[in-house]
């Protein structure tokens, strides 16, 4: 008579391998939100610049504090000049000469709630009235302008931006005023301020008509 051997253990079910279907979920959504965020970012760019800046942009006149969710500014005055100071490499002060003509734009601004440094890669720019923009000069030192200033919450700091430019864009020509976004591409809550400066033709005329040889930009960034 045949004894049955004993009978074996059952083996244990297998474990569902769900390490490989999470790391694939991950990379699914983080793959969508990019090719979400590169299509915002070319639609938004695809746009016309008065429609892409729109809804962000808090306009104002010369004189006005202009405000905005993170920071404040506000354009103190407008002058001109043939020639104005720039540094040299050994620090020293000299002139240098305006191609066409320098409009000297003197600023203030504060910020809400963190410090605040303006791009040199995306500074102000001033912006003709025939849609032509122009960044501040690079002939004349950042030491010696609010390129060289950082903005602290609840202190204003003042300085000038001086943009060489030809005479045809001075009248109608106002501020853009708008810090980079940082290293995210599509940050919509980035604010704009675009301040007219009051150059109306006759402003304009009479801005240029008496434009002197030279001012100092030395102590003008205090």
């Amino acid at each position: 008579m045949a004894v049955a051997g004993p009978a074996s253990a059952p083996r244990p079910a297998p474990r569902p391998q769900v390490h490989g279907s999470i790391v694939r979920r991950i990379t699914g959504i983080a793959a969508g939100i990019a090719l979400a965020a590169a299509a915002v970012w070319a639609q938004t760019n695809a746009m016309p610049y008065e429609e892409r800046v729109s809804f962000l942009t808090t306009t104002g006149r010369i004189g006005q504090v202009v405000e905005t969710n993170r920071y404040s500014v506000k354009v103190t005055s407008v002058s001109s000049a043939l020639a104005v100071d720039t540094k040299n490499f050994s620090g020293q002060t000299l002139k240098v000469k305006a191609a066409y003509l320098f409009l000297l734009v003197n600023v203030s601004a504060t910020t809400v709630r963190r410090p605040m440094d303006l791009s040199v890669s995306s500074p102000p720019v001033l912006l003709a009235a025939d849609g032509r923009r122009y960044n501040p000069t690079d002939r004349v030192d950042q030491s010696l302008t609010l390129l060289s200033k950082r903005f602290q919450p609840g202190l204003w700091s003042s300085g000038v931006l001086a943009y060489e430019v030809p005479k045809n864009a001075v009248a109608g020509a106002r501020f853009v005023f708008a810090p980079s976004a940082g290293a995210i591409p599509v940050d919509t809550s980035t604010p704009e301020a675009e301040i007219d400066l009051g150059l109306t033709p006759s402003a304009a005329a009479k801005l240029i008509s008496h434009t002197p040889a030279y001012v100092s930009l030395v102590n003008k960034t205090p």
